[in-house]
């Protein structure tokens, strides 16, 4: 009998040999540069098997013609993927499934699938870039009850030294979790204000079966998570890549990898065939009220609803004010008297789509005071960039390197700007943090302020406190203005102990990808040319 066994793991070797390299079989492994990028020891099969997809092939093969497709744990049941791409190619090997695969599957029976992006969130690093998850409908009608599965770090500390050490190491486990569609809108769009986009794929229930095997064989595992590379979004390209075999995106996004730079990736490819906004609360808000004419009585009703204020008002007036404060709070007193006026009319919200934002990095190439500035910006969206209606006031850079002529002019390791705007319902702060290295010396600058949003322009105000040889106090304020591909920008700086400095800007994006920059910084002028990527 022991003959028999080892005559078909035999056969089985010799006809597979070449299987290994097979670009399929590579991608089941998220095989890349020479070694798998799964970090858990578990998924592999042979010791070799991180470096060595020969001798995980093997190994695999092995461990099916040994193990019983009964047991929940053998190699059948908890590497599905593995086992039907195996079976499909070595059809002479007669390999057995899982057996309950075929209710598992029957269960889920997913007939669409979505890439969702969850916009930026500036109150925490990892969600600043935004968000990027997958969504599976198995219904067509009732698509906050399908599942959504996404890949985030598992953090075990509090401390933001830490934090940013290990995120940009990898020193923190990166898991696939899934869970009910309605929980995650319920904690980006509701919780934290978030505004969704749902990017329909187009792939088949066949090709969306193939993406599903390979989710159920990931849960158990976790690889090394990398804010700027290997984090929520490239890890989702691994099931993208599995549900036909000429697809190779993981292939394409090495050191820097943002949510959006992956949607346009797709939407380049031709991919992505529905593109639907679920705005999230704040939107819903503050969009009603815009439409709302007696907005003195809105406002007080928002904050104190008291039915008096609305009653003479007319049957619609009232549908949208004591919506508008349902929005921010409902109660069974105000649903009440709300069901009795009957179906307010949809109100639609119109918002830019997100990937029409510039790619995440940076090259920059300026005449400065005739001299030759240049430098690259790892990412994301700076000051300088055409802003839209989905980022006004949200500017994040990371790792910008300026040189002039050939010595070392500035570096901002990280920027943040984040100029929440007020108005008459919410009363957000402003804020900013820049850590850098410039006039050879190192610095922190925090600041605190307000910001306003006068006709879709942005006037900011923010109290600065810098930390280098010693401390000094100042403040910066400014306007911004984008208008189709061009913006304005005048910011003042000034720190109590040193003079006032005035910078001027207008860039011009002529090219999705390209951009010019005219830059005033007191009396002297920059001309440059901006290139995304």
């Amino acid at each position: 009998m022991i003959k028999i066994v080892w005559f078909i793991i035999l056969t089985s070797i010799l006809n597979s040999q070449e299987l290994y390299l097979h670009p399929y079989w590579l991608k089941l492994l998220h095989y890349k540069n020479g070694e798998s990028q799964i970090d858990d020891f578990h998924f592999f099969l042979s010791k070799t098997g991180k470096i060595s997809p020969k001798d995980e092939l093997l190994a695999t093969l092995k461990a099916i013609k040994i193990d019983n497709p009964q047991d929940a744990n053998s190699t059948q049941c908890i590497f599905p993927a593995r086992t039907r791409w195996l079976k499909n190619m070595l059809p002479k090997d007669n390999i057995q499934e899982c057996k309950s695969l075929v209710q598992k599957l029957r269960e889920l029976d997913f007939k669409k699938v979505y890439i969702v992006y969850a916009s930026s969130f500036m109150n925490s690093p990892a969600s600043a870039f935004g968000h990027t998850f997958l969504r599976f409908d198995n219904s067509f009608d009732t698509p906050l009850l399908s599942y959504g599965v996404t890949y985030s770090a598992k953090i075990d500390t509090h401390n933001i030294l830490s934090y940013i050490y290990r995120g940009v190491l990898g020193g923190f486990e990166g898991r696939y979790n899934i869970a009910l569609y309605y929980s995650i809108v319920n904690r980006y769009s509701n919780i934290q204000s978030r505004d969704i986009w749902e990017y329909r794929l187009k792939f088949t229930p066949q090709e969306i079966e193939k993406m599903t095997l390979h989710i159920i064989e990931m849960q158990r595992f976790y690889s090394d998570y990398y804010f700027n590379s290997k984090n929520c979004s490239y890890n989702l390209l691994w099931f993208i890549d599995l549900a036909r075999d000429d697809l190779r995106f993981s292939g394409e996004f090495n050191d820097i990898v943002t949510p959006l730079d992956i949607i346009k990736a797709l939407k380049a490819s031709n991919l992505i065939d529905k593109v639907t906004l679920r705005a999230s609360k704040i939107t819903k808000i503050k969009a009603l009220y815009q439409s709302i004419e007696k907005k003195e009585i809105a406002q007080q009703f928002y904050n104190n609803p008291n039915i008096s204020l609305i009653e003479k008002l007319s049957t619609e007036e009232q549908r949208d004010i004591l919506d508008l404060r349902i929005l921010k709070k409902s109660s069974s007193e105000l649903l009440s008297y709300r069901s009795k006026l009957g179906v307010s009319q949809t109100k639609k919200i119109v918002k830019t789509d997100p990937t029409y934002a510039n790619l995440a990095s940076k090259l920059n190439l300026s005449i400065f005071n005739r001299q030759l500035l240049y430098g690259i910006r790892v990412a994301y969206h700076d000051i300088f960039d055409i802003d839209y209606d989905f980022n006004l006031g949200e500017y994040i850079t990371f790792f910008d390197i300026q040189m002039l002529n050939s010595r070392l002019n500035s570096i901002n390791f990280l920027k943040i700007d984040s100029l929440a705007i007020i108005d008459e319902l919410y009363h957000p702060i402003s804020w900013g943090l820049d850590i850098g290295y410039q006039e050879d010396r190192l610095y922190i600058q925090t600041k605190v302020g307000i910001s306003f949003s006068p006709y879709n322009s942005l006037i900011f105000y923010e109290p600065t406190i810098n930390l280098s040889n010693n401390i000094e106090l100042g403040y910066e304020m400014g306007f911004l203005k984008s208008i189709n591909k061009v913006k304005f920008g005048a910011i003042i700086k000034r720190k109590f102990s040193n003079k006032i400095d005035r910078d001027f800007f207008i860039t011009y994006q002529f090219d999705k990808n390209m951009a010019i920059n005219i830059y005033r910084y007191n009396s002297k002028y920059s001309f440059g040319l901006f290139y995304y990527f």
